[in-house]
């Protein structure tokens, strides 16, 4: 789901200052699919008075700020305080331009690297090792992988230490193009499915497109739209639903935020026991965007008249860009003003007008199965009245399907928090912390045991 102002995904994305495990794609068949690559870095901007000093130009170069002990830059003898001019023939620019660059290499890769160090110009080559796994003492991880269009997907499972087929949930995540590879075990995501696996259950999660070890065109781009990433969901429930210690008759789907959108899809192509989603919509995207714009701009305290306004010519912008079918590009020639207005979701436009373009009821019409609907009441993204909407489409069609479960202190990222300005307050805050709110797993624990037929043993 989209936010106001922040576009920050608490779904677990790194922040670019963070330690920097890199890399990207090479399209390979002939064995599973490869690790990333890790630098094992921590950079900043060059500091104005090295700039200077170094005689450096505006925009050339980033500073190593700290090397991981072990990794691939410390073993290649890069140490705090160098300069990175150059990653192979290309200059360096700024951070995120070196993310970028360093998505395109794998495991095994060399790079060489031209830094500055203490006014000298030197190179450093050096083969990437691998980026470490996602471990935990109590449950195993694996990693595996999906092929969709013709690219491979990664895929990473949490599998209990117990005998015998287990019943599983396929996990779809929010908006955004965030990895969901190596969580910190303190995470909200981290908390829901390992939870859920010291209960018993198998988890999946699916990386996007361009994403973490994944292959096709990178997340933002306009080819990885929404249907894509729907199939890529099926082709991980399909996985899922084969492996030797799942229990293919019992396997669920989580959809959390606009994964609550895809999930019904993909129910609807491969079927399952029931689902569970979370803190999403029910209604047009179109709708949405503007109740939601409206909502936040009146928590952050504007003034009716203003928020009247930007939600006017909010809908202007949307009404070209949905309807009219402009790209951004065109929009922005005669319409500047369209993309700086709140609430830009992180997602190619292809993606959005697929969303867009959905009847939610119909495609929810397709699913006969149990659903939870669940909503934290401090989710200041979403509404109660549009989980109870969801419900009444669900029972509509399905008589007595969907159950509303309501959780108290709890925003849209699964997390403790008082009232919607409280996690509105948190979520612009770039240093903030999460707490799990864990009411939800132990909500969503008890629902799938009621729709096992029996309390699952773990």
């Amino acid at each position: 789901m989209s936010r106001f102002v922040s576009t920050r995904p608490k779904h677990f994305i790194p922040a670019l200052a963070a330690l920097l495990l890199l890399l990207c794609h090479s399209p390979s068949f002939a064995e599973d699919l490869k690790r990333q690559g890790s630098f094992g870095v921590q950079f900043a901007p060059v500091p104005e008075d090295s700039r200077t000093k170094l005689h450096l130009a505006e925009g050339q170069g980033i500073l190593v700020q700290r090397v991981v002990p072990g990794g691939s830059a410390a073993d290649a003898g890069i140490i705090a305080d160098d300069i990175i001019l150059k990653i192979n023939e290309t200059e360096i620019r700024d951070i995120a331009q070196f993310v970028e660059l360093a998505r395109g290499f794998r495991a095994g890769d060399s790079v060489r690297l031209t830094i500055l160090r203490s006014g000298r110009q030197m190179d450093k080559s050096f083969a990437l090792k691998p980026r470490p796994q996602e471990t935990s003492p109590d449950f195993d991880i694996l990693y595996k992988s999906v092929v969709t269009d013709g690219t491979r997907r990664r895929v990473i499972i949490t599998k209990p230490r117990l005998s015998g087929a287990r019943p599983a949930i396929l996990f779809i995540t929010g908006i955004g193009c965030g990895s969901q590879d190596n969580l910190p075990p303190d995470s909200t995501l981290a908390e829901l499915l390992y939870g859920l696996t010291r209960k018993g259950f198998v988890t999946m999660r699916v990386e996007k497109s361009g994403i973490g070890d994944s292959e096709g065109p990178p997340c933002m781009s306009p080819r990885a739209d929404f249907q894509a990433e729907v199939r890529g969901y099926v082709a991980g429930l399909k996985a899922l639903k084969g492996y030797d210690f799942v229990d293919g008759g019992n396997v669920f789907l989580f959809g959390l935020s606009i994964g609550g959108v895809v999930a019904p899809l993909v129910a609807g192509e491969v079927p399952v026991k029931g689902l569970v989603v979370a803190e999403t919509v029910s209604k047009s995207w179109y709708e949405y965007e503007l109740t939601n714009l409206r909502r936040q701009l009146l928590l952050r305290g504007r003034p009716y008249d203003e928020v009247e306004r930007l939600v006017g010519r909010k809908e202007f912008c949307n009404h070209r860009l949905y309807v009219d079918g402009e790209t951004p590009e065109q929009i922005a020639k005669d319409a500047p003003d369209c993309a700086q207005l709140p609430i830009q979701p992180p997602a190619p436009y292809t993606y959005m007008r697929q969303v867009a373009g959905l009847n939610l009821a119909g495609t929810w019409k397709a699913v006969d199965a149990p659903v939870l609907v669940v909503y934290g009441t401090s989710d200041f993204l979403t509404s109660l009245d549009e989980h109870q909407y969801l419900v009444d489409i669900i029972n509509s069609f399905h008589k007595g399907r969907a159950t509303l479960a309501a959780i108290d202190q709890m925003d849209h990222f699964m997390a403790r928090a008082g009232t919607m300005r409280e996690s509105m307050q948190r979520s612009d805050d770039e240093q903030a912390r999460d707490e799990f709110q864990p009411a939800i797993l132990e909500r969503v624990r008890d629902w799938l045991n009621v729709n096992l037929g029996q309390p699952l043993k773990s």
